[in-house]
Protein backbone atom coordinates (compact mmCIF):
# COMPACT_ATOMS: atom_id res chain seq x y z
CA UNK A 1 0.00 0.00 0.00
CA UNK A 2 1.16 3.73 -0.47
CA UNK A 3 2.05 3.93 3.29
CA UNK A 4 3.25 1.11 3.44
CA UNK A 5 0.82 -0.32 6.04
CA UNK A 6 -0.35 -3.31 4.15
CA UNK A 7 1.14 -6.16 1.78
CA UNK A 8 -1.85 -7.34 -0.87
CA UNK A 9 -1.42 -10.58 -2.11
CA UNK A 10 -4.03 -13.06 -4.08
CA UNK A 11 -4.73 -16.48 -2.49
CA UNK A 12 -6.68 -19.49 -3.31
CA UNK A 13 -7.70 -20.64 0.11
CA UNK A 14 -11.14 -20.72 -1.11
CA UNK A 15 -12.89 -22.29 -3.71
CA UNK A 16 -11.57 -19.60 -5.90
CA UNK A 17 -8.66 -16.76 -5.50
CA UNK A 18 -9.35 -13.69 -3.25
CA UNK A 19 -7.64 -10.56 -2.74
CA UNK A 20 -5.91 -10.60 1.19
CA UNK A 21 -4.07 -8.09 2.90
CA UNK A 22 -1.55 -8.46 5.91
CA UNK A 23 0.44 -6.00 8.02
CA UNK A 24 3.46 -5.12 6.54
CA UNK A 25 4.91 -5.64 9.79
CA UNK A 26 4.02 -9.13 9.96
CA UNK A 27 2.21 -8.88 12.79
CA UNK A 28 -1.85 -9.11 13.23
CA UNK A 29 -3.49 -11.70 11.14
CA UNK A 30 -4.42 -12.73 6.60
CA UNK A 31 -7.75 -10.80 6.12
CA UNK A 32 -9.82 -11.63 3.21
CA UNK A 33 -10.52 -8.07 1.48
CA UNK A 34 -12.49 -8.99 -1.43
CA UNK A 35 -13.97 -12.21 -3.35
CA UNK A 36 -16.08 -12.83 -5.92
CA UNK A 37 -15.92 -16.45 -7.04
CA UNK A 38 -13.84 -15.36 -10.20
CA UNK A 39 -9.85 -15.76 -10.29
CA UNK A 40 -8.89 -12.20 -8.44
CA UNK A 41 -5.58 -10.95 -8.33
CA UNK A 42 -4.57 -7.35 -6.80
CA UNK A 43 -2.52 -4.72 -8.96
CA UNK A 44 -1.92 -1.29 -8.10
CA UNK A 45 -3.22 0.46 -5.48
CA UNK A 46 -3.86 4.91 -5.96
CA UNK A 47 -1.33 7.24 -4.27
CA UNK A 48 -4.10 8.12 -2.38
CA UNK A 49 -4.42 4.15 -0.91
CA UNK A 50 -8.04 4.92 -1.54
CA UNK A 51 -8.85 2.16 -5.22
CA UNK A 52 -6.84 -0.51 -6.32
CA UNK A 53 -6.97 -2.25 -9.98
CA UNK A 54 -7.33 -5.62 -9.64
CA UNK A 55 -7.33 -8.12 -12.87
CA UNK A 56 -10.24 -10.33 -12.67
CA UNK A 57 -10.09 -13.34 -15.05
CA UNK A 58 -13.83 -15.16 -15.19
CA UNK A 59 -15.03 -17.74 -18.43
CA UNK A 60 -11.50 -17.26 -20.25
CA UNK A 61 -11.75 -13.82 -20.31
CA UNK A 62 -9.66 -11.16 -18.23
CA UNK A 63 -10.52 -7.57 -17.05
CA UNK A 64 -9.90 -4.93 -15.35
CA UNK A 65 -11.47 -3.79 -12.19
CA UNK A 66 -11.73 -1.01 -9.66
CA UNK A 67 -11.76 -1.85 -6.02
CA UNK A 68 -12.52 0.38 -3.62
CA UNK A 69 -10.43 -0.47 -0.51
CA UNK A 70 -13.39 1.34 2.49
CA UNK A 71 -16.56 1.15 2.15
CA UNK A 72 -19.13 4.23 2.30
CA UNK A 73 -20.32 4.97 5.64
CA UNK A 74 -23.65 2.24 6.11
CA UNK A 75 -22.24 0.83 2.83
CA UNK A 76 -20.17 -1.92 1.21
CA UNK A 77 -17.76 -2.22 -1.50
CA UNK A 78 -18.74 -2.35 -4.50
CA UNK A 79 -16.08 -2.98 -7.28
CA UNK A 80 -16.84 -1.74 -10.89
CA UNK A 81 -15.16 -2.18 -14.13
CA UNK A 82 -12.14 -0.25 -15.58
CA UNK A 83 -11.94 -2.16 -18.96
CA UNK A 84 -13.89 -5.20 -19.47
CA UNK A 85 -14.28 -6.12 -22.94
CA UNK A 86 -15.51 -9.62 -24.62
CA UNK A 87 -12.67 -11.85 -26.08
CA UNK A 88 -9.98 -9.47 -25.06
CA UNK A 89 -7.61 -9.86 -22.52
CA UNK A 90 -6.43 -7.24 -20.55
CA UNK A 91 -4.36 -7.09 -17.33
CA UNK A 92 -1.28 -6.20 -15.59
CA UNK A 93 -2.40 -2.52 -14.96
CA UNK A 94 -0.58 -0.38 -12.90
CA UNK A 95 -1.60 3.28 -11.90
CA UNK A 96 0.87 6.40 -12.44
CA UNK A 97 2.53 7.89 -9.80
CA UNK A 98 0.04 10.78 -9.81
CA UNK A 99 -2.96 8.80 -9.92
CA UNK A 100 -4.47 10.04 -13.78
CA UNK A 101 -3.23 7.42 -15.66
CA UNK A 102 -3.18 3.61 -15.84
CA UNK A 103 -0.71 1.79 -18.06
CA UNK A 104 -2.13 -1.88 -18.87
CA UNK A 105 -1.43 -4.75 -20.96
CA UNK A 106 -3.94 -5.99 -23.85
CA UNK A 107 -4.32 -8.38 -26.99
CA UNK A 108 -6.96 -6.43 -28.47
CA UNK A 109 -4.45 -6.45 -31.88
CA UNK A 110 -3.75 -9.66 -31.78
CA UNK A 111 -0.73 -9.77 -30.04
CA UNK A 112 -0.10 -8.73 -25.98
CA UNK A 113 0.62 -4.53 -26.24
CA UNK A 114 0.92 -2.09 -24.08
CA UNK A 115 -1.84 1.05 -23.53
CA UNK A 116 -2.06 3.57 -21.23
CA UNK A 117 -5.81 4.92 -20.30
CA UNK A 118 -7.31 8.28 -18.13
CA UNK A 119 -8.23 7.07 -14.79
CA UNK A 120 -10.59 7.12 -13.46
CA UNK A 121 -11.97 8.04 -17.00
CA UNK A 122 -13.34 8.35 -19.58
CA UNK A 123 -10.30 9.28 -22.24
CA UNK A 124 -9.34 7.18 -25.25
CA UNK A 125 -6.22 4.98 -24.97
CA UNK A 126 -2.48 5.42 -26.29
CA UNK A 127 -0.51 2.27 -27.21
CA UNK A 128 2.65 2.53 -25.70
CA UNK A 129 4.46 -0.32 -27.35
CA UNK A 130 5.53 -0.38 -30.86
CA UNK A 131 5.46 -4.26 -31.60
CA UNK A 132 4.69 -6.43 -28.42
CA UNK A 133 5.05 -5.50 -24.76
CA UNK A 134 3.90 -6.74 -21.16
CA UNK A 135 4.52 -5.81 -17.60
CA UNK A 136 4.35 -2.07 -17.45
CA UNK A 137 5.85 -0.33 -14.72
CA UNK A 138 6.08 3.53 -14.51
CA UNK A 139 8.76 5.61 -13.53
CA UNK A 140 8.63 7.29 -10.17
CA UNK A 141 8.32 10.52 -11.57
CA UNK A 142 5.79 9.14 -13.92
CA UNK A 143 7.52 10.75 -16.97
CA UNK A 144 8.79 7.39 -18.26
CA UNK A 145 7.31 3.85 -18.70
CA UNK A 146 8.65 0.74 -18.84
CA UNK A 147 8.05 -2.86 -20.32
CA UNK A 148 9.23 -5.60 -21.68
CA UNK A 149 9.26 -6.41 -25.22
CA UNK A 150 8.87 -10.22 -26.87
CA UNK A 151 12.62 -10.47 -27.46
CA UNK A 152 13.40 -9.93 -23.95
CA UNK A 153 14.61 -6.32 -23.89
CA UNK A 154 13.71 -3.74 -21.00
CA UNK A 155 12.54 -1.04 -22.99
CA UNK A 156 11.68 2.96 -22.50
CA UNK A 157 8.86 5.09 -23.82
CA UNK A 158 9.06 9.23 -22.28
CA UNK A 159 6.09 10.22 -21.19
CA UNK A 160 4.57 13.89 -21.62
CA UNK A 161 1.33 15.57 -20.11
CA UNK A 162 -0.25 17.96 -22.91
CA UNK A 163 -3.41 20.08 -22.30
CA UNK A 164 -4.71 16.61 -20.08
CA UNK A 165 -3.61 14.46 -22.72
CA UNK A 166 -0.94 11.41 -22.90
CA UNK A 167 2.07 12.27 -25.30
CA UNK A 168 3.71 9.19 -26.02
CA UNK A 169 7.18 9.93 -26.99
CA UNK A 170 10.40 7.36 -28.84
CA UNK A 171 10.37 3.82 -27.90
CA UNK A 172 14.12 2.93 -26.56
CA UNK A 173 15.99 -0.42 -25.90
CA UNK A 174 17.42 -0.29 -22.42
CA UNK A 175 19.02 -3.50 -22.07
CA UNK A 176 18.46 -7.27 -23.27
CA UNK A 177 17.82 -10.20 -20.93
CA UNK A 178 14.54 -9.88 -19.47
CA UNK A 179 13.15 -12.76 -18.15
CA UNK A 180 9.26 -12.74 -18.02
CA UNK A 181 8.21 -15.97 -16.93
CA UNK A 182 9.12 -16.07 -13.77
CA UNK A 183 7.36 -13.45 -11.74
CA UNK A 184 7.19 -9.86 -11.38
CA UNK A 185 7.82 -7.03 -8.93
Amino acid sequence: SPDSHWVYFASNRGKSYGIFRKASDGGGTEELVFSDGSGVTPGSITPDGKLMLYQRASAGNVDIFVLPLTAPPGGKIEPYAFLQTPSILEGNARISPDGHWVVYVSNESGRDEVYAAAFPGPGGKRQVSASGGVIPRWRADGKEIFFSSPEGQLRAVEITVKSGTLEIGAQQKLFDGIITARGTT
